[in-house]
């Protein structure tokens, strides 16, 4: 009985330690998740940001239509 015992104190602390080790990775992936969140973030707005400058940059450029009418002027 006291064998019995022992055991299941060694089982109880492989589990208390076990819970504490979950416990600490647990913690650092939640700090991982709140880094990689705000990483995103920032990614999403820089896309953001270079998608209004492609449109900007498009609305630049001549309308094909209208470029294809008009005639073609060389300059020498």
């Amino acid at each position: 009985m006291l064998a019995d015992l022992d055991n299941l104190a060694a089982r109880i602390k492989e589990l208390a330690a076990m819970v504490q080790s979950l416990r600490a990775e647990n913690q650092q992936l939640r700090a991982q998740l709140v880094a990689a969140s705000s990483e995103l973030e920032s990614m999403n707005g820089r896309v953001d940001e270079a998608a209004r400058r492609l449109d900007a940059l498009l609305q630049r450029l001549p309308d094909p239509i209208k470029s294809a009418s008009a005639p073609t002027q060389w300059k020498t």
